[in-house]
């Protein structure tokens, strides 16, 4: 070896991380290509060439500095403006024709797919598109397949995150799909069929095989069974619903619904070892070739067939592309260099797509496979590997070999994967290794081939695609029970706080200091160093969440909603109000308000508050009940007629969390010394008989003030006009307070001037969403705040805002900058 690359025995890692470090720091640091273009191509092109001129010591470091050149180079961005994204910020209403792209997954009546527009009509003007978008039929949606070409008129809007710490970034997310925009539809009737239109390459190729292999799983399986048969041989998972994937979510075998590299990791390892015996038949081939060569080579093609067959996705891609780099390693004799394999796979899915490094999939995958690498083998070592003591009968050894590697495999993936699922997912399942260890052989040996098989078969013979078929759904059954045994559990998952970067380093950094804790002396020192910052990381979080002295109010972004976290001093926690939206499709607890929760982290609410039973405001408290243990629930005492609301309290009853009604807090309570006050409606009333059947829930809404250290806030849920009179006459002065929450999202029906005369607040925070149908919040609203002197805050654009108080201190936090808009 030469000696100036000792410090660099597989320089191929050095170089991988040196391009990723240049990807990130294009994305993080450089804004966009402009000039910088040309010097850094210029530099990329010198460091290469003076590895011909200078020593052999430095050239690695020219080569360094050339691949993080090229990092940043590729991950440049060049704007490019979109005529839709255009639209879509003014939220235009447009005639759009397009091609379907993907089968439609429709779930409570609502249909979703991908569209790539060619052509738009606005105001008169024809405009040549070629974008992709995503459009939401919300009635009367059918199901759409890949290659028809509709017209329909749509109202264009552009990806929005809920701004609050810890959120999932959802503009990205869309942005890595390649989709400008979305379309909202309101009736599906006024969808247009156009004929049949053109699918870009290779998707009209890629449909042409799986339509008809759809229509026959549609044909002969269970609804069930065909969405699970269709996510794992077409890569479509329009048919999985929440409730089919939960169990696997429970069990950590969520992974399993997406082609990615377990699957095409299946494909390949029994296609190569079936070709290996099969070569292993032939004296010719022995004495001739490299069987194992060979088996590489021919298996190389199954696993390309099974990717297009799965739509050739982008995480199926990236697993491709993995396994092909491991075959060419056995190829070319360099199959034990796996981590040097490993990077040079990692360059070339990165060199192809560098915004691969942001995305969930990629991460996921590379860091279960380095997880694999490093911790399977010393696993193994402790479990006793069976080859030190052979058993007699080849299948039992055979047997006892594959288990105890899945078991390895398992334990070691899910160690070094659990910051980063903690990160994404918020959810660890404890019995992920023994249902690895029980479902995978199914899938594996099982469903998987009998459903390939069945595709092979379509062609020739129906009789026999339906029987490989029918075998293969009776290991689905087996395999979907096992699951549900495993999810039943009530054990079997657990939520778990958001990790930040910091401590995702500390856990990163604890396990290499165990790895090599008796091999290097460096090695303990960093044990102790990382063991002493993580107590402290412990201690702060600690002391910051139950010993808190502040009392600190935070107004979450949940768009058209309202919600707003109260952490009283001492660590009682107090949620009012969960967010929502009217059809019940998206989970605003579990994806917008749970995930600030445990950013913060925060796993247990004492109190959730109902103001009254609207949904954007009731709906995401439901999975808050479920996730958080809270002690009691606040509500008015309203029965709404809703299904979300009979969920919301048989939650309540069956987790036998406390009721309180406004009978129960006549003389206002104190938590620690904040002073809460209910100031509306009074105890007994009737909704429906004060107010009539129309507004009534919003008028009957509980109205909290929260008093500390001399600052308060008004909470008013969604009361109006008739609302209002009714309060002050009953509240009086007892209604001033510092910051008000604006009472029906801004609505020109609430804060009448009256009102907030009597509030005089001098903060009013306004919670809805940007470019909502109501149009809220409304002008006149707006113009009754500024006469009143009020600083008006408004969530769409600032975000999620934080008050903190406690005596001789009020602070303000937004959490996004402020947008600037006429």
């Amino acid at each position: 070896m030469n000696k100036g690359l000792k410090c660099f025995v597989r320089p191929l890692i050095p170089i991988f991380l040196c391009f990723s470090a240049g990807i990130l720091t294009a994305q993080k640091v450089v804004s966009s290509a402009g000039w910088t273009m040309l010097p850094l191509f210029i530099s990329v092109i010198l460091s290469l060439l003076s590895t011909l001129f200078i020593s052999s010591k430095s050239k690695i470091f020219s080569l360094l500095i050339a691949f993080f050149l090229a990092g940043v180079l590729l991950n440049l961005k060049n704007p490019c403006p979109s005529p839709l994204a255009q639209f879509a910020e003014k939220r235009e209403k447009a005639l759009i024709a397009g091609t379907v792209l993907e089968p439609a997954r429709i779930i409570k009546g609502v249909c979703k797919f991908q569209v790539k527009a060619h052509r738009l009509s606005c105001e008169d003007k024809i405009i040549p598109v070629n974008e992709n978008l995503l459009v939401t039929i919300f009635n009367h949606g059918t199901c759409y397949l890949p290659g028809d070409k509709i017209r329909f008129p749509a109202r264009l809007r552009p990806f929005k995150n809920f701004y609050n710490p810890g959120c999932y970034d959802y503009e990205t997310a869309m942005k890595l799909k390649g989709l400008s925009c979305a379309a909202s539809v309101s009736d599906g009737r006024c969808v247009m069929p156009a004929g049949p239109g053109h699918l870009p390459f290779p998707k009209g190729i890629i449909e042409k095989l799986q339509r008809p292999v759809r229509d026959f799983f549609k044909e002969r399986l269970a609804p069930q069974d065909f969405a699970l048969y269709r996510a794992l041989i077409l890569g479509e998972r329009q048919g999985i619903s929440r409730k089919l994937r939960e169990p696997f979510n429970k069990t950590g075998l969520g992974h399993l619904l997406a082609v990615s590299g377990l699957h095409i990791g299946i494909v390949a390892w029994v296609s190569f070892f079936l070709f290996k015996w099969l070569s292993a038949r032939s004296y010719y081939l022995l004495l001739r070739t490299n069987t194992q060569a060979l088996a590489a080579l021919l298996t190389c093609l199954p696993v390309t067939g099974y990717t297009a067959l799965a739509g050739f996705q982008v995480s199926s891609q990236r697993a491709m592309i993995m396994v092909l780099t491991f075959l060419c390693s056995l190829i070319l004799k360099r199959e034990k260099d796996v981590w040097s394999t490993l990077a040079l796979a990692g360059l070339v899915i990165l060199s192809i797509d560098p915004q691969s490094i942001f995305s969930v999939s990629f991460q996921l995958s590379f860091s279960a496979v380095a997880g694999i690498l490093w911790l399977a083998p010393p696993i193994l070592n402790k479990l006793g590997s069976p080859d030190n003591k052979p058993h007699k009968n080849v299948f039992v050894n055979y047997l006892r070999v594959y288990f105890t590697g899945l078991i390895a495999v398992s334990i070691a993936a899910s160690i070094f994967l659990l910051p980063v699922i903690s990160y994404y997912f918020h959810q660890v399942s404890l019995v992920a290794v023994p249902a690895n260890l029980t479902a995978i052989p199914i899938l594996g040996l099982w469903i998987i081939p009998f459903g390939l098989l069945s595709v092979l078969a379509l062609p020739f013979s129906l009789g026999l695609a339906g029987l490989f078929l029918d075998l293969g759904t009776a290991g689905l059954h087996l395999m979907t029970g096992i699951i549900r045994f495993w999810s039943g559990l009530p054990w079997s998952s657990i939520w778990v706080i958001t990790p930040d970067l910091f401590e995702i380093i500390i856990f990163y950094v604890l396990i290499f200091s165990i790895f090599f804790f008796k091999r290097w002396k460096w090695a303990r020192i960093g044990l102790l160093v990382t063991v002493i910052l993580l107590i402290t990381d412990i201690g702060y979080w600690s002391y910051r969440v139950c010993f808190n002295k502040e009392l600190r109010v935070t107004f979450l972004d949940v768009g058209q909603a309202n919600s707003a976290l109260v952490e009283f001093p001492g660590g009682k926690k107090m949620l009012i109000d969960g967010g929502g939206v009217p059809m019940d499709n998206f989970n605003v607890g579990k994806l917008a308000v749970a995930p600030f929760l445990w950013h913060s982290k925060i796993l247990h609410i004492d109190y959730i508050v109902l103001s009254h039973p609207n949904a954007d405001h009731m709906n995401g408290l439901r999975f808050i009940a479920r996730a958080f243990h809270p002690q009691e629930f606040w509500y008015n005492g309203d029965m709404a007629r809703v299904a979300s609301f009979r969920e919301l309290i048989s939650i309540i009853e069956t987790k036998k969390i406390k009721k309180v009604i406004p009978a129960d807090l006549t003389n206002g309570i104190k938590i620690n010394g904040v002073r809460i006050d209910l100031l509306h409606p009074a105890p007994g009333t009737d909704s429906l008989s004060v107010y009539g059947k129309r507004r009534n829930l919003n008028n009957n809404s509980l109205v909290l003030k929260i008093s500390f250290a001399g600052k308060s806030f008004l909470f008013p849920g969604d009361i109006e006009k008739q609302g209002e009179r009714i309060l002050i006459s009953n509240a009086g002065a007892s209604l001033k307070s510092d910051v008000l929450l604006s009472p029906h999202h801004g609505s020109r029906n609430s804060s009448t001037m009256r009102f907030l005369r009597m509030v005089k607040p001098e903060i009013c925070v306004i919670s809805s969403g940007e470019g909502n149908h109501f149009g809220f919040p409304h002008k006149q609203t707006l113009l009754r705040l500024k006469k009143t002197g009020s600083r008006i805050i408004r969530i769409d654009r600032k975000g999620a805002v934080q008050f903190r108080v406690e005596p001789g201190k009020f602070d303000l936090t937004t959490f996004r900058k402020e947008i600037n808009r006429e």
